[in-house]
């Protein structure tokens, strides 16, 4: 196989992001303001549920299909056998998930006035499954993943726009997001017979996966309980609007939390790679260049949504979700925290084979995120599952770094980011400079975006930061190559 180029892979992987990052801009405000928090809060309640039955079917296998099948990507009958191994599990758990959500939904009496929108959103567990994605993961397929995304994407809006126009339309609206993943994973089935034979006969041998497959599955498990298990508390023991304050909180924090991760994430099947091929040298140089990224992007971002936190709900969300505004700031460092996590995921735990890592860190996390929740949803509601977040993302991401960290060899991390830190004060004066003499909400997300990335961007170029270097150097390349075509 033909090996892809990493900043390709990057490139495509950002713009995906950035893609998911700009229809939530364009689709959340729109939305929020048609079906209100308690529309809102239905729809993230519905979705919230099913994706512990997504959890239950999926098994946690993309990371570890996308880690073990990138060791034989080359060998075709290999992959074909691994892929048929693979898929097979991963069917039969889909059957027992969808048993598990039946039942569910004649003895949970709190699912019957959700049964409508549970039914609608319950269509993603079985195309997650038969979409496999993993195998685009496996040949970094992130041209045609990216292409497929941002298609279905556009169709989703205009059906928004054109379906949800009054309260009552949450069940069109939860639909619209239902379209987007399904169709993606339509377009999968046909395309993922260029990598693979699905009739080619080989001997399935399913028990050498199921060990490593659990121990993903109980890390899966244990992150979507301390990530969606919020929104399910919240809507069981406060009421469906408290759900639609904390996740507009929690949306414009996801949305830029899924550009760094998305970039991260392509690096894991490289970083397997190089380790199978025993290329040290190769995996600590892309080990460094994610650890120095990983900061360079999420510092700033969470201070920028701190200091713009007002002017993005007001603008994103509307007036009637002010109430998400505590919770916006106390989840703002959680951006650094899951960033670091998921480097620490992507470029150590899983390539090194120390998932278990990973599985206690988010045991600990879950177990830690049930107990903060009981007890503080009742004393400060929408406040109380925020700040229990932010305290178990920080527990967690300590705990994995802390295991990690032998395995780094981090010369020049620490001057990195001082230099980091002192760009991001210079950035902050700046944003706060424009709060103070700007009124219009607007402006003040638009200029404060665009002083703030452009002073950041020239502070670290001034200091010399390895990755404003770096980034400096492609663009460089880009031009001259343009200039000459």
């Amino acid at each position: 196989m033909v090996q892809k180029s990493l900043k390709k892979n990057a490139v495509y992987s950002f713009i995906k992001a950035l893609m998911n990052l700009a229809f939530p801009l364009i689709s959340f405000p729109y939305a929020s303001r048609i079906l209100l928090p308690a529309g809102i809060g239905k729809v993230n309640f519905a979705n919230s549920v099913i994706e512990y039955f997504i959890l239950a079917a999926s098994l946690g296998i993309f990371s570890y299909a996308a880690r073990e099948a990138v060791r034989v990507r080359d060998d075709k009958h290999a992959l074909n056998k691994i892929f048929r191994e693979i898929l097979t599990i991963n069917l039969i758990s889909t059957v027992f998930s969808y048993i598990l959500l039946f039942i569910s939904l004649v003895f949970v009496s709190k699912f019957s006035e959700y049964r409508v929108l549970l039914i609608v959103c319950s269509t993603k567990i079985l195309f997650t499954t038969i979409g496999v994605d993993w195998i685009f993961n496996v040949h970094e397929e992130y041209k045609y993943v990216t292409i497929r995304s941002v298609i279905f994407q556009v169709i989703s809006l205009v059906l928004l726009f054109v379906f949800v126009r009054t309260p009552d339309d949450y069940v069109a609206y939860a639909f619209m997001g239902v379209f987007s993943s399904v169709g993606s994973n339509i377009c999968n089935i046909f395309y993922a017979r260029k990598f693979v034979n699905f009739f080619e006969k080989t001997a399935i041998e399913i028990k050498r996966h199921l060990k490593p497959i659990f121990t993903f599955f109980g890390m899966s498990v244990a992150s979507k309980v301390h990530t969606a298990l919020d929104s399910v508390m919240l809507g069981f023991m406060l009421t469906d609007s408290a759900v639609g304050y904390y996740s507009a909180a929690n949306k414009i924090k996801g949305l830029v939390v899924g550009l760094i991760t998305a970039i991260l994430a392509t690096l894991l099947p490289r970083s397997s790679y190089y380790l199978g091929q025993n290329k040290s040298d190769e995996y600590q140089k892309i080990v460094s260049k994610a650890l120095n990224f990983s900061l360079f992007f999420s510092l700033p971002s969470a201070i920028g949504i701190m200091l713009l936190a007002k002017p993005l709900i007001l603008l994103f969300s509307g007036e009637e979700f002010l109430a998400a505004l505590p919770a916006m700031l106390i989840m703002s460092p959680v951006i650094v925290f899951i960033a670091v996590a998921s480097f620490a995921d992507n470029m150590v735990l899983i390539p090194q084979r120390m998932e278990k890592v990973s599985l206690q860190s988010q045991i600990i996390g879950c177990v830690m995120n049930v107990t903060l929740n009981s007890l503080l949803i009742p004393i400060w509601g929408v406040f109380g599952a925020a700040f229990s977040t932010f305290v178990v993302e920080g527990i967690i991401t300590v705990y994995k770094i802390f295991f990690s960290f032998k395995h780094i060899k981090h010369n020049g991390f620490l001057n990195n980011f001082i230099k980091v830190c002192v760009s991001c004060i210079f950035m902050a004066a700046a944003v706060f400079a424009i709060l103070h003499f700007i009124k219009n909400v607007f402006l003040q997300i638009l200029l404060g975006i665009i002083a703030g990335a452009a002073i950041y961007a020239a502070t670290t170029l001034v200091l010399r930061t390895d990755t404003a270097l770096m980034l400096a150097e492609t663009i460089k390349k880009r031009i001259i190559k343009v200039k000459k075509c």
